[in-house]
């Protein structure tokens, strides 16, 4: 007897969803030192790191046209940010971070060069193809197919890239505050490295005050004639407006770039866990690791929000068991710490390894009024033994 068409029709649709599958492309990551405008520059890091013992790679981003240096390529995502974290303690490479998403073929370079065997291929003879003669009648002209190309309308105002870079080149991710004047109260919002459209200014001096923003950089002010801005212009006829960042200092510690709280809250943003699971490889694997946490705020008054109270998720607000009301800058940023702290050990890692400092809001990377003052909000790890 004949099975049924649904039934048939079922044993398809699982087969197809198998197949889907096993073929779904997994996630990259890459352990990153450097990223480069320059190719020569590339090379350069990638044959030093080598030189260091690492197994170093170069690739360019196929959209970006950037070079990226690398240390690993992985789908296990928590291996590439233990590696991470440890390089930013362990190493000079302070700037290591993870890069998620696909580059091209990694090319490497060889410290000791040794002379190529190259072999020789001597390509098989094919026989002749014969053409057969076609009658002319048989010959039927096509008419060429012209395809007609979308027009593509540009939105309003200029084309600008604000080129955010350390002094050797490296570009930064950040964004910047594009205001009519340095007491603005409204500001308009734009990525780094990326074309962007930019109307005329609304005041008689035809000038807007950009503001720089990259997490642990210094913020960079200067004025942007809007006529004319700048004589360099990209290959898309964009005016690039070069800006060379200068690194905030911090002493000996691990800087984190995404362990970050709710707004006047010692609860984590979720953001935060692959760096504290990075956190959490480098003591397990290094046990004679002992650090001292440091938590910051924004601003010395007190704050109204929350803390973790009896909650032990430390990556979601949880009102019926997080503490709510009224907490000293000295309270909260200890409660910080002390959340940085419950959540390592809640992951095997001794609790006499780990001290805990609030530093208020006294010790701050920007001004508290500024547009990057939620910067200030953050935690920092002191390495205080090996």
């Amino acid at each position: 007897m004949r099975k049924p068409t649904y039934t048939l029709l079922l044993l398809l649709l699982c087969t197809l969803f198998q197949v889907s599958a096993q073929t779904k492309p997994e996630t990259n990551y890459y352990v990153v030192i450097g990223v480069f405008a320059k190719l020569d520059n590339a090379v350069r890091l990638t044959k030093r790191a080598n030189q260091q013992g690492f197994n170093a790679q170069y690739a360019i981003h196929t959209r970006q046209k950037w070079n990226y240096v690398y240390l690993l390529q992985t789908t296990d995502k928590r291996k590439a940010y233990a590696l991470t974290i440890r390089m930013r303690a362990d190493t000079e490479y302070k700037e290591t971070w993870v890069f998620t998403g696909t580059l091209g073929e990694g090319q490497s370079i060889i410290v000791e060069e040794k002379p190529a065997i190259v072999p020789v291929v001597i390509p098989e003879e094919k026989p002749p193809v014969l053409i057969e003669p076609v009658e002319q009648d048989s010959i039927v002209e096509v008419p060429p197919v012209i395809e007609e190309k979308p027009v593509v309308k540009k939105p309003a105002g200029k084309p600008f890239i604000f080129k955010l870079e350390s002094a050797d080149g490296t570009p930064i991710t950040g964004e910047v505050h594009v205001q009519e004047s340095t007491n603005a109260t409204r500001y308009q919002v734009f990525k780094a490295n990326e074309i962007v459209y930019i109307e005329a200014p609304q005041n008689a001096r035809g000038n807007y005050v950009v503001i720089t923003e990259a997490a642990g950089f210094q913020p960079v002010n200067l004025i942007l004639g809007y006529e004319n801005p700048s004589p360099e212009t990209g290959t898309e006829g964009e005016i690039v407006i070069p800006i060379e960042l200068s690194k905030v200092k911090r002493g000996d510690y691990i800087d984190f770039t995404n362990v970050r709280f709710f707004r006047n809250s010692s609860i984590l943003d979720p953001a935060a866990q692959n760096e504290l699971d990075g956190l959490v490889d480098l003591m397990k694997e290094s046990t004679g690791y002992k650090i001292r946490i440091h938590g910051h705020c924004n601003g010395t008054n007190d704050k109204e929000g929350s803390i973790l109270g009896s909650s032990t998720n430390f990556f979601a607000l949880d009102p019926g068991k997080n503490k709510i009301g009224k907490f000293s800058a000295k309270e909260l940023t200890n409660e910080r710490a002390e959340t940085v702290k419950a959540y390592l050990i809640s992951q095997g890692i001794d609790g006499s390894r780990i001290d805990t400092k609030g530093e208020g809001g006294k010790i701050p990377l920007y001004a508290s009024g500024s547009t990057l003052a939620q910067y200030n909000d953050r935690i920092e790890i002191e390495i205080t033994k090996r």
